[in-house]
């Protein structure tokens, strides 16, 4: 147990030779994966040790300063929240104790002054010296004004400051230690590292802050963590379900143990939500990336999934969702909307086929096991084709209206059906059949009735057949758009598009 005077032992973290994670580690970690901590007061016992702890008292560093100042008890709420955020991910334990002349934390927390103010805190990796596992925050900075709530700068500092305390660096160059290993530039954001000083978007728009902060360690945290310490195996080991609404606000990572999990997200605002492991997704209200106060940029993926998590199943609101599958078998729900998978692969690669419950699976020919089942889906997008799969709802209604206005061989002219798919998804049936007829460009009754009646019976019309229709229309008891409806919903129609056997399978647009 560290005393005042003596730390705790501490051991080399071993290097990965992986960048993302190498790039995060200082070199050394607690050997006792159950770690002290605890929170000094006036009464704090505090090393004079001129190499291994704070010197003579007379100094003027911390702990020695008279700005010394203790935690609140709404601060150390906080800090134990952020201590059980990195507990959640790593195989590691966090103990509290009462500090005494003989025993302290291998963390210690409290506020000293640095005449910077915009030094929020600091603190000292895992190492020989009894200050090793202390953290400062500055009392001239925003620590000291600001609650240490989760989504505040204040929580991400405190969380990234246990990280240090954790032995992780910064993942940018160090004169100090200039050969040591540093994330290229596009990976060096806050948005995959809390060791990260950068704010920006995935453009590359820069600030000092976000809109909301994280209030988890991210990606690249989790990872270089863990291979520290090893992943807690433990948490969220059963079936989970996940739980966002576009009313929340989101900026975490997901780690998850195991077990058949859900992301349900429950609103109206459209949401991205992609299921592979270190990838993000916009979900709930969206958090930018901001300069003094001000958005910039666009907004940021502000929920991940951590590498080693696996996530089988995403239910999406009423919006026009996009969801992405992760490579094993998924189910995706979109619910209401006009919802879109991405496959980043080529139709060829897999099989689609409808059921019987009116749901679509697709398979891939190369992995059987990996057979996502869709429902509420509407869109299928792959690298080289895009199927529409709504054949009982907006995609039907174009295919349908292709057969009777232009005839049946214009459902398999994919940029019609795509430029009617964009009609669709804005008009009222009425209104697309209207569009339709327009782009049809007919000029007379007759001209219409017609096509409509060689579209659908293979055969010009008599004059006797083509009448009745031509006297509603110029009587006003039909308009020409109720008309094209009829003719789209005529069982001679349907059996000229083939309505069933597209749905098997999806139309195909651009």
């Amino acid at each position: 147990m560290p005393t005042p005077l003596t730390s705790s032992a501490v051991t080399s973290a071993n290097f990965a030779n992986v960048n993302t994670i190498d790039s995060l580690l200082a070199g050394k970690r607690w050997v006792n994966t159950s770690i002290l901590y605890s929170f000094p007061n006036r009464e704090s016992w505090w090393s004079t040790d001129e190499s291994l702890g704070y010197g003579a008292q007379f100094s003027t560093g911390e702990p020695w300063q008279i700005e010394t100042d203790w935690l609140t008890s709404s601060d150390q709420v906080n800090f134990k929240h952020a201590l059980q955020q990195w507990a959640n991910v790593a195989n590691i334990s966090f103990i509290q104790i009462l500090e005494t002349a003989d025993n302290v934390g291998d963390i210690r927390v409290a506020y000293a002054e640095d005449s910077d103010e915009l030094t929020l805190a600091w603190s000292y990796l895992p190492g020989s010296s009894v200050r090793s596992g202390d953290i400062w925050a500055n009392t001239l900075g925003l620590l000291n004004a600001q609650d240490w709530n989760p989504g505040t700068i204040s929580f991400e500092t405190i969380l990234h400051e246990i990280g240090h305390t954790l032995g992780l660096k910064h993942p940018f160059y160090n004169s100090d230690k200039p050969d040591a290993a540093i994330l290229p530039t596009s990976l060096d954001s806050i948005i995959n590292t809390l060791m990260s000083y950068t704010y920006k978007d995935l453009e590359g728009v820069e600030g000092n802050e976000f809109s909301f902060h994280p209030t988890t360690p991210m990606v690249l945290d989790i990872a270089a963590i863990q291979h520290i310490y090893g992943a807690n195996t433990s948490f969220h080991s059963g079936n989970d379900t996940y739980h966002y609404s576009d009313t929340g606000t989101y900026h975490e990572a997901i780690w998850d143990a195991g077990g058949a999990d859900t992301i349900l997200y429950s609103g109206a605002t459209p949401t991205f939500l992609n299921l592979n492991p270190i990838h993000g997704s916009f979900i709930g209200q969206p958090v930018f990336v901001q300069s003094n106060g001000v958005n910039v940029g666009k907004p940021v993926p502000n929920m991940w999934v951590a590498k080693e998590t696996i996530v089988e199943n995403a239910i999406t609101g009423t919006g026009n969702d996009i969801l992405i599958g992760n490579g094993i078998a998924n189910f995706l729900d979109g619910n209401l909307g006009i919802d879109t998978v991405l496959i980043s692969a080529n139709l060829a690669q897999y099989v689609v086929n409808k059921t019987p419950n009116q749901s679509y699976v697709i398979t891939e020919n190369s992995n059987t096991s990996n057979q996502d089942q869709l429902n509420n889906i509407e869109r299928l997008v792959f690298n080289d084709a895009k199927l529409a799969l709504d054949l009982d709802g907006h995609a039907g209604r174009v295919a349908k209206l292709l057969g009777a206005v232009f005839g049946a061989s214009f459902v398999l002219n994919q940029e019609y059906v795509g430029i009617g798919l964009i009609e669709a998804d804005r008009l009222e049936y009425q209104q697309l059949a209207d569009y339709a007829l327009d782009a049809r460009g007919f000029t007379d009754y007759e001209k219409l009735v017609t096509v409509l009646w060689t579209n659908l019976f293979g055969n010009v019309p008599s004059e006797a057949e083509k009448l009745p229709y031509i006297k509603m229309l110029e009587n006003g008891e039909i308009s020409t758009g109720s008309l094209a409806i009829i003719a789209a919903e005529s069982t001679a129609n349907l059996q000229n598009i083939n309505l069933i056997g597209l749905a098997e399978n999806g139309i195909a647009y651009i």
